[in-house]
C-alpha cells in the first residue's frame, strides 16, 4: 500500500475573461493562475489573512482588495505565503488576436514545413507587425473584421481581408496578398475547424492556459487532481483534458530549443467549483486578478509585481518589440520572406518549394541592406532642410523572383515603381511609436510611408 500515489490538488481560475472578444478595451489583459495548496491549506491561509486584515467583503476578490491600502497588503501576504507554489500566465488580448492571424491564416498554407518558419520567428514577426498596425485607424477596422471572422468562421464577416480591393494602408498589403492568393487552402482549414468541438471557442484563451499550467504541474507532481472555476469554454473542451486521466508516462517534445511536457497524469476528470465555495479556487482567482492588474497598476503595485516574478509561465503571450528591431537580423529576413510568400500567392506558386533557399538568400543579402542602411543615415543627417533619401524597403536587399533565383538590385532595363518606395528608418520610427504609446495618428503618418508592394518592374 505504500506505493499508492495521492493526487495533489491543483486549483485554477482566470481573470479578464471576455471569451472570443479580444478587442475589449475595458479589459486588455487576460490572466490565468493555479496553485498546489491542499484544500485545508487554502482554507487556513484565507482564515489567517482575514483575521489579520479584516476585509469587509464576503469573498477575497483582487479587484476589490486593490482599492485600499489594507487590501493591497492582504494580497502581499497571500503572495508571500504562496511563494513557490503557484503559476501565473498573462496575455495581452490584442497581441493574442494578432498571433491568431498567423496561426489560422498562414499556418494552414505552411503547415507541412511550418518548423522552418517558427525556427526563424516569422510567426512572432507577423504577430508584432499586425499588433503594431492595430494602432492605425485604417487597420483597426480590419482587426475587428478578423475577430468577427474567427468567431463566425464566415469569410463574409471579413470583406477587407478576403475581398478584392487593396486596403488603403499599404502596410497590410503583404498579408492581404497572401490570404487572397491562398484563400482556398485557408477556407478548407476553416471549414474543418467549424466542424470541430473547439470551433466555437477558437479565440478563447482559457483552454490553452489550462493545458500549459497542468503540463507544468505534471512535472512537479506524479498525480494531480484539478479543480477549476466554472467556465463554459472549459466545459466544452473538457474532453481534451480528460484524456490525461491515468497517463503516468509523460510525453515530452523538443520545441524551439526547449524540452516541454505534452501530457500529465490526472486522477480523475476536471472538476468545477465556484470561487465563493472553494477556498483553493478563491486563492487562484485572487492570483489571476492581481496578475491582470499589475501591468497598469503603477507604483502602487510595484511590490506585487516583484512578488509575481519567478512565477510566470513561459507561455505568457505579450508583445516583444525586439522582433521588429532593424539592428538585428530577424526583422529584415522575416520581411524578405513575407514579401516572397505574398508574391508566390499572387502568382499561384507553391508556397514552400525552395523556401530554405529563400531564407538563406535573405541572410546572405543582409550586408547589402546594412550598407544601404548606413547610407540612408548619412543622407538623412547631411542637411536638416532636406528629407532623407528614400531607400526602397523589402528588397533594398535583393528581389527574389523564385526560389534560388535572385535579381540584383537594379538590373539593366528596370524602372523604379513610383509611390512604393520607403525606408527602413520608418519601421524603426513606427516601432518607437508603438513602444512609447504615441498617438495612432502619429503611427498612421509613419505607416503611410512604409512598405512597397514591388520594388522593380521589368
Amino acid at each position: 500500500m505504500s506505493g499508492l500515489l495521492t493526487a495533489q490538488l491543483i486549483s485554477c481560475d482566470e481573470a479578464g475573461f471576455t471569451g472570443n472578444n479580444l478587442l475589449n478595451p475595458e479589459q486588455p489583459f487576460f490572466s490565468y493562475a493555479s496553485h498546489d495548496l491542499s484544500l485545508r491549506e487554502a482554507e487556513d491561509l484565507i482564515r489567517r489573512v482575514r483575521a489579520k486584515h479584516s476585509p469587509q467583503i464576503p469573498e477575497l476578490k483582487a479587484a476589490k482588495l486593490l482599492k485600499s491600502a489594507r487590501g493591497r497588503k492582504l494580497i502581499l501576504d497571500v503572495l508571500d505565503a504562496l511563494s513557490g507554489r503557484y503559476i501565473v500566465t498573462l496575455y495581452d488580448k490584442r497581441y493574442s488576436l494578432a498571433a491568431k492571424l498567423f496561426e489560422y491564416l498562414y499556418e494552414p498554407v505552411l503547415q507541412s514545413n511550418n518548423a522552418l518558419f517558427y525556427r526563424h520567428k516569422v510567426h512572432q514577426f507577423v504577430a508584432m507587425f499586425f499588433f503594431m498596425l492595430m494602432r492605425d485607424k485604417s487597420i483597426e477596422g480590419l482587426a475587428g473584421e478578423f475577430e468577427a471572422f474567427m468567431r463566425s468562421l464566415d469569410p463574409a464577416d471579413a470583406p477587407t481581408l478576403f475581398g478584392s480591393q487593396v486596403g488603403a494602408n499599404p502596410m497590410i498589403g503583404q498579408i492581404l496578398r497572401f490570404v487572397r492568393g491562398y484563400n482556398v487552402i485557408i477556407a478548407q482549414e476553416i471549414r474543418d475547424l467549424g466542424r470541430s468541438k473547439s470551433g466555437k471557442w477558437i479565440l478563447d484563451l482559457t483552454g490553452a492556459a489550462v493545458s500549459s499550467h497542468l503540463a507544468s504541474w505534471g512535472q512537479r507532481h506524479p498525480l494531480i487532481e484539478v479543480v477549476c472555476d466554472d467556465s463554459k469554454p472549459l466545459r466544452a473542451l473538457s474532453g481534451l483534458h480528460d484524456v490525461m486521466v491515468n497517463r503516468p508516462d509523460i510525453v515530452h517534445v523538443e520545441m524551439f530549443g526547449k524540452r516541454r511536457a505534452l501530457t500529465w497524469n490526472m486522477s480523475k476528470p476536471l472538476a468545477f467549483a465556484s470561487s465563493a465555495a472553494h477556498a483553493g479556487v478563491q486563492l487562484a482567482d485572487m492570483l489571476a486578478g492581481i496578475t491582470a492588474a499589475v501591468p497598469g497598476g503603477g507604483r502602487e503595485l510595484a511590490d506585487h509585481g516583484q512578488r509575481l516574478e519567478g512565477h510566470f509561465h513561459d507561455d505568457c503571450v505579450l508583445p516583444d518589440f525586439d522582433i521588429m528591431d532593424l539592428e538585428s537580423d530577424e526583422a529584415p529576413v522575416c520581411w524578405f520572406v513575407l514579401e516572397e510568400l505574398a508574391t508566390r500567392a499572387e502568382n499561384g506558386e507553391d508556397p514552400l518549394e525552395g523556401m530554405e533557399t529563400v531564407f538563406a538568400f535573405a541572410k546572405a543579402s543582409l550586408p547589402q541592406f546594412r550598407r544601404f542602411q548606413m547610407e540612408n543615415r548619412r543622407t538623412a543627417g547631411s542637411a536638416s532642410s532636406s528629407k532623407s533619401r528614400p531607400i526602397d524597403f523589402a528588397l533594398n536587399l535583393f528581389f527574389i523572383r523564385s526560389a534560388g533565383q535572385a535579381r540584383p538590385m537594379e538590373p539593366p532595363g528596370t524602372r523604379r515603381v513610383q509611390g512604393w518606395s520607403s525606408d527602413w528608418r520608418n519601421l524603426s520610427e513606427a516601432r518607437r511609436c508603438a513602444r512609447t504609446g504615441l498617438s495612432s495618428r502619429r503611427l498612421a503618418d509613419v505607416s503611410e510611408r512604409w512598405l512597397p508592394r514591388r520594388i522593380f518592374l521589368p
